[in-house]
């Protein structure tokens, strides 16, 4: 385990609930899975792609994701703190979507993620508490 997952683990251990699980769970995603998703899906992924649902530009992609219903899957947030089985993203990420009900394509299409790079994210999502 890198270091910095060592340690947001250990911050999501350490707060309490409500705000401070928020506010722990969007510092984890600025350090570990917004510096991915900026590299690997923010080219389609933005704030100037109509359409795309979703953008993954520095310091917007948090508020896209965090249980805000999928448009491919409305039944399923995008990201379920604390639950990557019922997490859309998990899912395009896996390829698993369509298994679910989803549709579309596996993400990202071209320039496929990195083994840790996946593990990353499904951890932020797991580790991530949901907010009381």
């Amino acid at each position: 385990m890198t270091s910095r997952r060592l340690i947001a683990a250990l911050a999501f251990m350490a707060l309490g609930t409500g705000a401070a699980f928020a506010d722990t769970c969007l510092a984890a995603y600025t350090e570990t899975v917004e510096p991915v998703v900026s590299r690997k899906c923010a080219a389609c992924h933005n704030d100037r792609s109509p359409g795309s649902g979703v953008s993954f530009q520095k310091g917007s992609g948090y508020d896209y994701l965090v249980n805000v219903a999928s448009e491919e899957l409305p039944s399923m947030p995008r990201v379920t703190p604390g639950d990557s089985e019922n997490s859309y993203l998990a899912h395009k990420i896996l390829g698993t979507h369509e298994d679910v009900g989803g549709s579309g394509s596996k993400m990202p299409p071209s320039g496929r993620l990195r083994d840790n790079e996946v593990e990353a994210i499904l951890a932020w999502i797991n580790n991530c508490p949901a907010a009381e």
